[in-house]
């Protein structure tokens, strides 16, 4: 399932957003979602709307989110299945444990697990970019169980990926984090520079997929909510917009761009000028492969943290 235009896929799940703002969105142009540790943390432990899933259910720690997070995934999925049907998109993503990111066999068992109990062909499962989830990854695929390689950061990250899924058919997309890398260094650049490390850095990595023609794969652009008030909040939507790419943005992002008539296409960027930033920052002492390894220790942390919050709430 290949798809040529720019996709809009909505970064947050949550039950009465699902049933309530989701069609609308749907109706504007979102045609597909995603959630990871984080967004579940935020809707488990802060929405009334799963008081009454948790009181009928006889479980606790983990079996208590997988139930509250398969029935959130399982409904987006049934929304989206028209457009997944019709070869419109129509993915939905639920990532694997994140204590798992350097096991291979855990991730790849839960993965299994996962897609069976959701029981969806339109749902994605995530796995972190680590060398251990890079062979998770070409299992499922191989499987024919979509991907969502996430938490990516290094252009390496993208090369490995790429390497193992050569000739494999199976929808995959490559989930290119980008506005961390300026929340990290714009304190540390010139105004000229700013603002632009994380957008020229997933520029890099959707030229390298492009590049490698497998239609089956395509750049995801992640991390694309804005901070503050200084940049418009569909500023990275609209900076990566690009054929045959997917951007997944917070509602505010999404909304922001759906309410925009900037539609025009801002990738590909020359890999020359790519590479002219990038010996700028080098010039700035940026030394930019250590901040993407900083970046991914960071998310590993991130998930993981708000995976055990949940689970310790849940005891």
């Amino acid at each position: 399932m290949t798809n040529q235009t720019y996709s809009l896929w909505i970064d947050y799940l949550e039950r009465n957003f699902i049933h309530q703002e989701l069609p609308q969105l749907m109706r504007s142009g979102v045609v597909g979602a995603t959630s990871n540790p984080a967004i579940f943390k935020e809707s488990f432990l802060s929405s009334a709307a799963y008081e009454t899933q948790k009181a009928g259910l006889k479980k606790r720690g983990k079996a208590l989110y997988e139930a509250l997070a398969i029935s959130d995934v399982q409904a987006a999925a049934d929304a989206f299945r028209p457009l997944y049907d019709r070869g419109e998109d129509g993915f939905v993503s639920i990532e694997v444990d994140p204590a798992f990111a350097h096991d291979a066999v855990s991730t790849l068992e839960e993965a299994r697990a996962l897609y069976k109990k959701i029981n969806r062909p339109n749902v994605m499962i995530k796995i972190p970019a680590t060398e251990a989830g890079v062979i998770a990854i070409k299992e499922l695929a191989r499987e024919q169980i979509a991907v969502n390689a996430t938490l990516v950061f290094g252009l390496d990250q993208t090369r490995r990926i790429l390497k193992v899924l050569e000739g494999e058919e199976t929808p995959v997309v490559v989930s290119i984090f980008v506005s961390r890398f300026d929340r990290l260094l714009d304190g540390k650049l010139p105004e000229n520079l700013r603002a632009k490390a994380g957008i020229m850095n997933a520029a890099a990595h959707y030229n390298l997929i492009e590049a490698a023609g497998q239609k089956n794969i395509r750049a995801l652009f992640a991390s694309t909510g804005v901070k503050g008030d200084h940049l418009p909040a569909d500023y990275y939507v609209t900076q990566l917009a690009a054929p045959h790419a997917v951007n997944t943005a917070p509602p505010p992002a999404a909304q922001a761009y759906l309410q925009s008539s900037d539609r025009d296409h801002r990738l590909p960027i020359a890999q020359e000028e790519i590479e002219r930033f990038f010996a700028r920052l080098g010039d700035e002492g940026i030394d930019f492969d250590r901040v993407c390894e900083a970046l991914l220790s960071d998310g590993l942390v991130q998930f993981e943290k708000a995976f055990k919050a949940i689970l310790s709430a849940f005891e």
